[in-house]
Order: structure tokens, then C-alpha cells, then sequence
């Protein structure tokens, strides 16, 4: 449009430089002017002459023609400028072809039109360059926002400053590394939780309102005997205890946590289950199921009403009988001699197997962090051990070989060694058969020792193998108390070794013996 403008202003002044120099003309002509130039024609318009009278007919104003007046005619098709003036007092008009920018400059003219043009062709090709830049660059800003949308690695936007977009590739930039900012510090909660829920002992499921399992943790398979998928899926496909699933439905439908203790028929675990709803909106979003495993628990409740009970009945034993002897020496038994040292002899038997009873319960109740640590000579307690046992040995006809170092040093507690030795030797003594053997090991290891005691006594039947730390269990209880054994000789042992930070194990055969193995570090 600049381009047109111009030329059109340019045509404007050349034809006003025409009508400037039409009346410079008229003002130094007379009637009787011959034109120099062949394009410039004067007539009287009074006269007869054919030019006259078509000037007079072609007027475009049409009033009558007048002094000092301009117009355009256009005879045989050719545009002419008249001017009209008065010389010697005569009207006589000045006529021209009308010049344009064309007629006057064509060189001019048409080099301008291919400057133009020219000029347009690199403005259009510049702007397509532009275009096909910017459109690259959205590309790849567009790139960008996706692999920001669905969570990758977004490639960074190169423009220059002077790009149209830079001030919005700058913004998307900075929101891309906040972005990747906040998806680190997800990452690491994330990963943070999933370790703590991986290592949680309680068992944990997330339950959509869907009914899909969202999350669960390894514990939670484990109580309910599966392993349970990463990837969404119903949550009947792991549950299948009817009191679970029935309250799960329950909170689904309700809205209202539950918490119940139940037994889990897969693993026969008892579970206390916390199904907790998670509300949206004043709607069930999710459900939250905890499972607390509550079998050690119910255990150790057992194992302390048992110890209870057995307490009561082993102390009522020997009570009884002290107490029924003493009676029976009142009511006139203590007159008879040989009566009399019986019954004292029985009192004073069950008098030893009460004290020695309840030193063993306090043995067991005794805090291990109370116990000194000292340099200890373990192949003397051993000796010690066996010079003690082995007139009872002897009475037996059985034979103790021991095999160990003169001296065997270590840092640990001397009262726990000593109940460990002592009552392991013990038992393969009182449960070997007649001219048996006992055989005693002591070897040293990298940073403390291995003990083993060997007897060829009656053995232990595999069913009770797993019970015979417990406390009051005895494998023949009748023999146990005949010898005035109170049932808490391996269950002192092993708390011992427990408390040394040791191992025990045993190996046994019916009618063939028994080993226990003690490792303390």
C-alpha cells in the first residue's frame, strides 16, 4: 500500500507540475505563438478551426469555457489537460497530453516497481524464514510442555532473545525445573514411604471405591498367606476370609470404620483388622486395612498363663508335702524314731527342690544387662562341672570325656557360662542310660567358643524338639520329678545363651541321644 501511495503522490506532482507550467506558458504567448514542442497545441477558442470547435464540444465542466480554468478531455480515447487563459484579450486555450509519472520518468518508474518488488519478495521470504522458525520453535516448545505433562525428562527450549516466544520458552523453562524439583522431592517421599511400608510388621492395604487394591505391603501378603501384585487389581483377588471381606463391604457401604480381631484361616494367624474409611466429599474415597498380627501376642499370653499355672502346681507340690509330713510327725508320728527321720528326710528333699525352684525362677527373671563381664576361664568351669557331677556319674556307671584346651579365656559373663555348662552337663548325665556316655567339647572360634555336650541317654522324640526351651516343659515329667527337676533347666540355658548373644541348637535320636551345640561370641 506504501509502494501505491507513493507513486500515487508522484503522479499527483507531476500533474501539478503540468498545470504550473501550462500557465507559466500563458503568461508569455500571444495569439499568434507557434509551439516549439510538438505535444503543445494553442487555439483560440473564438475561431472556426476544427480543434476550436471539438475543444468547445469536449468541455467536462460543461459551463461555457472561462479564463484561468483547467480541465481534461479525452478526445479520440487520449486524455489531454486544457488550460484556458485570456491572450491580447482573446480566449484562447493551452492543450497537452496529460503527463504522468510513466511519460515522464519510465526508466525511473519501472526500476522503483522492481525495487518494490524486489524489496517484497525478501520482506515475504524473511517472514517465511520468521514463520518457519517460530513454528520449530513451538514444536519444540509443544514437545516440551508434553514430556513435562506425562512426567519425563522435558528437552530444554533454545531461542534467541530476540525471539518472538522468549519470554514464554523463559516461563515454561522455569516451570520445568520446578516441576522436576517437585518430582524429586515426590520421588524421594515416595521411595521414603514405600521403604517404611515395605518394612512395616503391621499389614497395610489401600482399597480404591472401585474395590481395586491400590497399595499393600509384603506383611500384609504374609498374613494373608499370598503375594500380592504391584498393579491394580480387586482386592477379593487377595482377601478371602468372609469376616474380612464382610467388613470391608461394610465400611464401603457405610462409611463408618470398623475394628475387629479375627483369625485368618490361610495362615491361622490372629489379626487385629482396622478397616478405616477415607472420605472425599462426604463419600468413601478409599479404605484403609490394617492388620495387626496378634499371634505372638496371644503366645506369650498363653506361655504366661502356663508359667502361672505351672508356678502354682510346682510350688503347691512340694508345700503339700512338707506341710502333710509335718501333720502326720504332730499327730504322733514324730514318737516313732524311724518314722520320724523318714518324714524329716522327705521334708527336707522337698525343702531342696522348693529352694532350688525358686532360685531357678529368679535366675530367670534376673535382668542380663545386670550381669558383669569379665575375663573367664571356660575349660576350668568346665572341669569345675564335671568334678562336681561325677560322683552322681559314678552311681550311674557313667562315663564323662571331655575334650577341650587347657585354658580357654574369654570376655563374657561367668554366672551365665556356669548355667549354661552346668545344666547341660546335667541333663546328659540324669537322662543317659546306664554305662553311658557323656562326651564334652570345648573348642575355641574366632572371637569366642563352641560347646557340645553328647549324651547316649533316651533321647528327645522330634514332636517335642521344638518345646524343650520352654519353661515347666519336661519330655517325661514323671522321671523329671522323681529326680527333683523343676522344667526350667534348658529354658534358664537358653536365656542364657540369649543374653550372651549366642545360638543353641540340638540334634536327637530316640534311644540313641542327644547334642546340644552352644555358640557364644
Amino acid at each position: 500500500m506504501g509502494f501505491f501511495a507513493l507513486g500515487f503522490g508522484a503522479n499527483e506532482a507531476v500533474h501539478q507540475h503540468q498545470r504550473e507550467a501550462l500557465k507559466s506558458i500563458a503568461t508569455v504567448i500571444t495569439k499568434d505563438t507557434v509551439p516549439t514542442k510538438g505535444d503543445l497545441h494553442i487555439v483560440d477558442l473564438a475561431g472556426n478551426s476544427l480543434r476550436a470547435r471539438d475543444l468547445r464540444s469536449h468541455t467536462v465542466s460543461g459551463h461555457a469555457p472561462r479564463a484561468n480554468s483547467f480541465d481534461l478531455i479525452h478526445p479520440h480515447g487520449k486524455a489531454e489537460l486544457v488550460y484556458r487563459a485570456e491572450v491580447d484579450g482573446e480566449l484562447v486555450a493551452i492543450t497537452q497530453p496529460r503527463q504522468s509519472l510513466m511519460t515522464v520518468a519510465p526508466k525511473l518508474v519501472v526500476s522503483a516497481a522492481l525495487l518494490y518488488w524486489l524489496l517484497i519478495i525478501m520482506l515475504l521470504g524473511l517472514r517465511v524464514h520468521a514463520d518457519r522458525k517460530l513454528r520449530q520453535e513451538l514444536l519444540s516448545l509443544q514437545t516440551a510442555l508434553h514430556a513435562m505433562r506425562v512426567g519425563q525428562v522435558a528437552q530444554p527450549v533454545l531461542v534467541t532473545q530476540h525471539s518472538r516466544i522468549f519470554g514464554l520458552v523463559r516461563e515454561t523453562q522455569q516451570l520445568n525445573e520446578a516441576l522436576a524439583s517437585m518430582r524429586r522431592h515426590m520421588r524421594v517421599r515416595s521411595a521414603r514411604f514405600a521403604r517404611l511400608l515395605d518394612y512395616l510388621p503391621q499389614g497395610v492395604m489401600l482399597i480404591d471405591a472401585d474395590r481395586n487394591v491400590v497399595l499393600a505391603n509384603p506383611a500384609c501378603g504374609d498374613l494373608l498367606g499370598i503375594v500380592i501384585g504391584e498393579s491394580e487389581h480387586p482386592y477379593v483377588d487377595d482377601v478371602k476370609e468372609y469376616e474380612l471381606v464382610h467388613s470391608i463391604e461394610a465400611v464401603l457401604a457405610s462409611g463408618v470404620s470398623e475394628h475387629r480381631e479375627l483369625t485368618l484361616d490361610a495362615t491361622g494367624k490372629t489379626v487385629d483388622a482396622s478397616i478405616v474409611a477415607i472420605r472425599d466429599d462426604n463419600q468413601v474415597a478409599q479404605v484403609l486395612v490394617i492388620l495387626y498380627d496378634l499371634t505372638e501376642i496371644h503366645h506369650v499370653e498363653k506361655m504366661q498363663a502356663d508359667f502361672v499355672a505351672n508356678v502354682s502346681h510346682e510350688l503347691k507340690t512340694p508345700v503339700t508335702a512338707i506341710s502333710g509330713f509335718a501333720e502326720t510327725l504332730l499327730g504322733g508320728a514324730k514318737d516313732d524314731p524311724a518314722a520320724l527321720t523318714q518324714f524329716l528326710e522327705i521334708i527336707q528333699k522337698e525343702a531342696r527342690r522348693l529352694t532350688t525352684l525358686i532360685n531357678d525362677i529368679l535366675t530367670l527373671q534376673r535382668n542380663p544387662a545386670t550381669e558383669e563381664r569379665k575375663t573367664v576361664n571356660v575349660a576350668e568351669i568346665v572341669q569345675t562341672t564335671v568334678n562336681n557331677l561325677q560322683k552322681v556319674a559314678d552311681k550311674k556307671h557313667v562315663k564323662i570325656d571331655v575334650t577341650m584346651p587347657t585354658e580357654l579365656l574369654v570376655t563374657s559373663s561367668p554366672g551365665r557360662i556356669t548355667q549354661i555348662v552346668r545344666n547341660l552337663i546335667d541333663n546328659a548325665v540324669f537322662y543317659n542310660r546306664e554305662h553311658g556316655v557323656v562326651k564334652v567339647v570345648v573348642q575355641p572360634e574366632t572371637a569366642g567358643f563352641r560347646f557340645s555336650v553328647a549324651d547316649t541317654g533316651i533321647g528327645i522324640p522330634e514332636a517335642d524338639q521344638q518345646r524343650v526351651f520352654e519353661r515347666f516343659y519336661r519330655v517325661d515329667k514323671a522321671r523329671s520329678r522323681n529326680n527333683g527337676g523343676t522344667g526350667l533347666g534348658l529354658a534358664i540355658t537358653a536365656e542364657a545363651v540369649r543374653a550372651l548373644g549366642g545360638s543353641i541348637s540340638l540334634h536327637s535320636e530316640l534311644n540313641v541321644g542327644t547334642t546340644f551345640t552352644v555358640v557364644v561370641p
